[in-house]
């Protein structure tokens, strides 16, 4: 908010860690969020729950054709936005998204989103999947930040050309 409002920034590219909700996407695989639903998150009380949101057209465009261009592999689809990742139900908690054919989930691309859209400004989330709640593989905590290479290439990418 303060960084469109305060700070007339026009364009936010979030790079961040998701967890897997499909078996398509694999640990590790980088995915970009082309709808967000959000669930009991606090961007879902503001502006309603699972009520869809979207980046930015022409930014999404572009990071699926620089992706191709840079050989970097990604799957771009719903993702779900939640404030509570690692539930005491389990996989049981997101059988609903999964339902919905939800790639990933995450905590902020649906606020990005939806003030992104507030302000006029135009947003795209970026994450890279370091815990898959399907399949219950996990990254070592030690491995994280070389794994946000292609991720962070790719963000870098998209704001230089757009």
């Amino acid at each position: 908010h303060e960084l469109l409002d305060y700070h007339g920034v026009k364009t936010l590219i979030r790079t961040g860690t998701c967890g897997g909700l499909s078996e398509e996407v694999p640990l590790r695989g980088v995915v970009i969020s082309s709808q967000v639903r959000a669930e009991g998150a606090i961007s879902g009380q503001v502006f309603g729950l699972y009520q869809p949101a979207g980046p930015d057209p022409a930014l999404h465009a572009l990071a699926l054709r620089r992706a191709a261009d840079l050989g970097i592999a990604c799957s771009a689809g719903l993702t779900i936005c939640s404030d509570v990742f690692h539930h005491p139900d389990g996989r049981a908690r997101f059988d609903e998204p999964r339902a919905l054919g939800a790639l990933a989930v995450d905590m902020e691309t649906s606020a990005l989103y939806r003030i992104a859209a507030q302000f006029g400004a135009r947003a795209l989330s970026l994450l890279t999947v370091v815990d898959h709640i399907v399949t219950g593989e996990l990254t070592d905590y030690s491995e994280r930040q070389a794994l946000f290479t292609d991720m962070t290439r790719l963000a870098l990418e998209v704001a230089a050309e757009s």
